[in-house]
């Protein structure tokens, strides 16, 4: 054997062995292990940032005067009982509002639909009061049309109570305008408002969705106003 033979094979088994030394070694265990790492690592890390926007949240403002009020509908009649820690003869108004025919259920309780039309208060009935005891004088209103579905909402304003009334909720709680939990039930109209001028009117306001009487919470059930 030549001298360029022998170089040949000797150039041949040593680029095996370099080749043999250095091939990768595939473990598929490994990598299952690495990658339920990471997969562990990132659920933590999103479980660290929805704890930290919970907490971040701010917690709802408790209203500086509560009312719990209930309804129960039996057929067209709908029975307002509650109570409630506001003055003694303070005036809470009620109204029913329609909601389109067309309206799913779906699209009232997401608050999609908002309602479109009211019915008249020598329809429905009108406000309540607060008794002596802290309670709601019961009052049995009248919806129209079992096969319609209304909103039925309690509407207490501050401003509109009787003096002697608004005195009492400021010195128990505050500057009325300043109520804890208070909404602005409408927006300032100056052309039209004779009663609250240029101010926007603000109050609290509970409700609950009445549904057809073939449905649930149409019927033979009570509702609590949120």
């Amino acid at each position: 054997m030549n001298k360029k033979k022998i170089f040949l094979i000797l150039l041949i088994l040593s680029s095996v062995s370099i080749l043999s030394a250095c091939r990768i070694v595939f473990d598929p265990t490994a990598q299952n292990a690495k990658q339920k790492e990471i997969q562990k690592e990132h659920r933590q890390t999103v479980k660290v940032q929805e704890q930290e926007e919970v907490k971040t949240e701010e917690p709802e403002e408790e209203p500086a005067f509560k009312i719990n009020a209930f309804l129960e509908l039996d057929g067209e009649n709908m029975v307002l009982t509650g109570d409630t820690d506001l003055p003694f003869e303070s005036y809470i108004d009620i109204s029913l509002k329609i909601y389109p025919g067309n309206a799913t259920i779906e699209q009232i309780e997401s608050g999609e639909v908002k309602p479109f039309n009211e019915v008249p208060p020598n329809i429905v009935g009108i406000g309540t009061s607060v008794l002596e005891d802290g309670t709601l004088e019961t009052k049995t209103y009248k919806r129209p049309e079992t096969s319609t579905r209304y909103r039925f909402e309690l509407v207490f304003e501050p401003e509109s109570q009787e003096e002697e009334i608004k005195q009492q909720m400021i010195e128990q709680a505050g500057d009325l305008d300043e109520l804890a939990g208070i909404q602005v039930l409408k927006e300032a109209d100056p052309e039209n408002s004779m009663v609250h001028g240029d101010k926007p009117v603000k109050g609290y306001i509970k409700s609950a969705e009445v549904m057809k009487a073939d449905e649930p919470n149409g019927d033979q059930v009570t509702l609590e106003l949120h």
